[in-house]
């Protein structure tokens, strides 16, 4: 994710297919990268960790990730301009999978 993030423009195919296709794949990305922080926390704890716990874990290491993307493409690259919107829409993908997680997530529930 980082890669494609930090990637030139021009290495990438055309995108653009309609207004806002950017903040569309912004908050795709960042929606999974949550639910997949969210998913290893629960399988990584065998399902002992606090509900509430999780979801400020996986809050704050997905809002770093943001941030971290945005700085990186303002300071090492030359092609890419961070955006508040940008920001924005991560966190629109973020608290799409923490409201997913707290709506479904059922604690006795077991996976085979």
């Amino acid at each position: 994710m980082m890669t494609l993030l930090l990637l030139p423009p021009d290495n990438l195919p055309s995108g653009n297919y309609f207004p806002g296709f950017d903040k569309l794949v912004h908050t795709g990305c960042f929606y999974l990268l949550t639910t997949l922080i969210l998913f290893g926390r629960v399988i990584d704890t065998k399902r002992r960790a606090g509900k509430w716990k999780t979801f400020f874990i996986a809050l704050i290491s997905a809002s770093f990730f943001a941030f971290l993307t945005e700085g990186a493409q303002m300071y090492f690259t030359n092609s890419r301009h961070a955006e508040w919107w940008d920001v924005f829409a991560d966190y629109v993908g973020i608290g799409m999978a923490l409201f997913s997680y707290l709506l479904l997530y059922n604690r006795r529930a077991q996976y085979d």
